[in-house]
């Protein structure tokens, strides 16, 4: 049943907004404010009492959230992943339903937990003809809320909410206005929770679990040689259960005992990438391999946005396998450089991987007598082959790099910040 939060205020120290009830993200600007919540307000609250400082003053609880946030950053707090510590994840393929099942109509089925297991809330699919679903309350809690904030938090990067783009918010208002349209649904792990105000002023938070499994489709867009390019591209129901079944922990833990290059598989959704690519490319473009892999590059670069991997992963550090890039839709500059190796591999070319100060940037093994990225690329000399770098985290062409990193000539010494770099310790070669 709902949670009640009578009396319970919290505080942003991004927005500085006051709010009820107990959230992991602010209501009002969207923030990720697990790691102040627990110690936020009693200081706030402790704060008024002692300094007599009208802690309801926007300007006065932003400055001080803002001291205190800092504070308990330099304390080292952990942060709470409620996703990978709440939502059981399904070990056979096809996975077992933990909750309620919703059949998907051709794609799949979402497994329901939490409050939508005690039918508190409700999810109904809809097609139109895009999937798209409405969560509403029960029926019996009909005409007892005024207003009603209802956030959806999934696991793929979506840009309708460029501060977050991982968190959707709905605010309603008026008597039984109980229920939300959540359009875009994305494959993976959702959090669904309703905060629903009473004319008293009390709040009752409802909070729902899911896991939607089935094939992820993305429409792929951007701009090559000032022309727009696109395709359609499904991602197999089968790579995205194994994304979905990969342990978080295990994962962060045997990653101390591989090397990076060992992260670079290939997979169905690799190979199916690549033949869209290549089809693409051959209608509108002289093949070779050069002109192909500066193609695949731009690709990389601008349908993988670049966020961090405590924002993707709730860790500081994660090397993601291609397939699992491909289902969030964005990754850092580790996770697209072990993509787009993935994808130079898948024809067969030779790559490296350039582990910089700062940085990882991918390089391919190409021919480049005969193209006009020969006149400028700058190349690493590997054992025996020569590799071109491919900076996945800039909007650079093929064979360039941004202004802080060098290379020599003759392709066997690096530089940063004009600093020669330790010749060896760089440059990781993955043969195809």
């Amino acid at each position: 049943m709902a949670g009640k939060r009578e009396g319970g205020k919290g505080f942003c120290p991004f927005c500085g907004m006051e709010f009820a009830g107990d959230h992991d993200n602010c209501p009002f600007c969207g923030q990720d404010i697990r790691r102040y919540k627990d110690d936020l307000g009693p200081i706030m609250g402790t704060i008024q009492t002692a300094t007599n400082i009208d802690m309801k003053d926007p300007k006065a609880r932003i400055a001080m959230a803002i001291i205190v946030a800092l504070m308990i950053i330099a304390g080292g707090l952990v942060v709470f992943d409620y996703y990978e510590k709440n939502i059981v994840v399904p070990s056979d393929v096809p996975p077992e339903a933990e909750g309620i099942m919703i059949e998907i109509q051709n794609n799949g089925y979402i497994d329901l937990t939490g409050d939508f297991a005690n039918r508190d809330l409700i999810l109904t699919p809809q097609y139109d003809p895009e999937l798209k679903v409405v969560i509403k309350l029960n029926d019996k809690y009909n005409g007892r809320y005024e207003k009603s904030v209802w956030i959806v938090q999934t696991e793929v990067y979506s840009d309708s909410n460029l501060k977050n783009p991982f968190y959707q918010k709905v605010t309603k208002e008026g008597t039984g206005l109980t229920s939300v349209t959540w359009e875009n649904v994305t494959v993976g792990r959702f959090l669904i929770t309703a905060d629903c105000y009473t004319d008293e002023g009390d709040c009752d938070v409802f909070s729902g679990q899911g896991v939607y499994y089935g094939a992820k489709s993305t429409d792929f867009t951007w701009i090559y040689n000032e022309k727009e390019v696109s395709f359609d591209y499904t991602m197999p129901l089968s790579d995205v259960i194994t994304c979905l079944e990969y342990d978080l922990d295990d994962r962060v833990a045997q990653q101390a005992k591989h090397q990076m290059k060992d992260h670079v598989l290939d997979s169905e959704s690799v190979n199916g990438l690549v033949k869209k690519l290549k089809s693409l490319y051959y209608r509108n473009y002289k093949y070779s391999d050069a002109g192909f892999a500066d193609f695949v590059l731009s690709f990389v670069q601008s349908n993988f946005p670049d966020v961090p991997d405590s924002v993707t992963y709730h860790v500081d550090d994660y090397w993601a396998y291609p397939a699992e890039t491909i289902m969030r839709g964005c990754g850092d500059d580790e996770d697209r450089a072990i993509l787009y190796c993935a994808l130079m591999l898948d024809i067969d070319l030779n790559v490296a991987l350039l582990s910089l100060p700062g940085t990882t940037i991918a390089a391919v093994n190409v021919d480049l007598s005969e193209s006009f990225i020969g006149t400028y690329a700058k190349t690493v000399k590997g054992k025996p082959s020569l590799y071109t770098v491919a900076d996945t985290t800039s909007s650079l062409r093929l064979g360039m790099l941004r202004d802080n990193y060098d290379v020599s000539d003759d392709g066997k010494t690096l530089y940063f910040n004009g600093e020669e770099l330790p010749k060896g310790d760089y440059l990781t070669e993955i043969k195809a």
